[in-house]
């Protein structure tokens, strides 16, 4: 059998609720009261009961993230930012993925249902807009992360994706380079919709024509931008600079255009989205996205629902722009190559 408060408190010599109120950290015990529990705690090697705890505080300590997938380095960095902020509270964190080819699920209806989470931190387009309002009717403290819902009072963090395309479209503008193609994400996509709309300003401002056509669909992933510049160079497609909407579909580009010995940056420069590790490891100019900050402040705002303090109703971080050798040669001295790994079915 395990150890028990009771057990606690026989080798210090203090009651059984004075060992409780010391595991939840209450204020009611003296220090001296309290190192001499810790050490009983921790010579007798005992584990609180988290479900009677749970009970006790009416607090799960766990927060749910709900993920479309873990795949590049962009979910990874938000979960770290979430960690960090989380376990400074003795919270963990329950990771739920959703969407993509997995079937219907409900898990998060069951966590909610049963109150085994504090909060749900919902990252991209992982719940509908009905979820989200469902969730409100059921007092569950919800945040969106990189999306906005209409849904009050939901608050959203999120960050300036239009800007960000802007940003990385201009820098190919103010390096001459005028006959731009963009790879996009999914239709129907908030970031994509945004980093499209962004695109479309930065040319219209330069005075360049925009044609529908320089837009090529694609899907966030590596093989949607081998894909895609595969159609655009069999379209024959004038081209010398690709904005591509992350930085997934910009490697995809970077290893056909090695493949078919088109110097980057001197043919063509190429500009990706996120920032993830693997563009600083090939020299890819990316805009920076505040990735792990995103994860901290969702994360802040979840422990306002929770405390009942009422949070801003969203957040829109900033980006910035990172130059690496994709668009300026002088970095490097000579091109960017990028070793070709051809995908199944791609």
């Amino acid at each position: 059998m395990g150890v028990t408060l009771e057990d606690v408190g026989r080798r210090c010599g203090v009651s059984r609720s004075t060992v409780s109120r010391v595991i939840n950290e209450s204020h009611l015990v003296n220090a001296e009261t309290r190192e001499k529990v810790l050490r009983a705690i921790r010579e007798l090697n005992y584990a609180p009961n988290f479900i009677a705890r749970s009970l006790t505080k009416n607090t799960t300590e766990t927060l749910a993230v709900i993920l479309p997938d873990i795949t590049g380095g962009f979910f990874p960095e938000i979960l770290a930012g979430m960690d960090e902020v989380a376990g400074q509270r003795g919270y963990h964190l329950l990771i739920v993925f959703f969407g993509g080819t997995r079937p219907p699920s409900d898990t998060v209806e069951k966590l909610i249902t049963h109150r085994r989470v504090d909060a749900v931190l919902a990252v991209a387009e992982t719940i509908s807009d009905e979820e989200a309002a469902r969730m409100a009717e059921q007092h569950m403290p919800l945040v969106c992360v990189g999306r906005r819902t209409p849904v009050t009072p939901i608050p959203s963090v999120t960050f300036d994706d239009r800007g960000g395309a802007w940003q990385g479209t201009q820098l190919l503008i103010a390096q001459g380079r005028r006959n731009l193609i963009h790879l996009r994400g999914p239709a129907g996509n908030y970031d994509a919709e945004e980093r499209s709309r962004g695109f479309r300003t930065a040319l219209e401002e330069a005075g360049i024509a925009y044609e529908a056509v320089r837009e090529i669909p694609g899907d966030f992933r590596r093989e949607g931008g081998l894909l895609a510049i595969r159609e655009v160079l069999q379209s024959r497609m004038a081209f010398d600079g690709i904005f591509a909407a992350n930085d997934e579909m910009a490697i995809g580009a970077l290893e056909v255009l090695t493949q078919q010995g088109i110097r980057v940056p001197a043919d063509v420069a190429v500009v990706g989205f996120d920032n993830i590790p693997t563009a600083r490891y090939l020299g890819l100019t990316t805009v920076r996205v505040p990735v792990r900050e995103m994860g901290r402040v969702a994360v802040r705002l979840a422990f306002d629902l929770i405390d009942g303090r009422t949070p801003v109703s969203s957040e829109v971080l900033q980006t910035d722009i990172l130059q690496r050798a994709s668009t300026q040669t002088d970095l490097t001295g000579g091109t960017v190559t990028v070793p070709y790994t051809p995908s199944e079915g791609v």
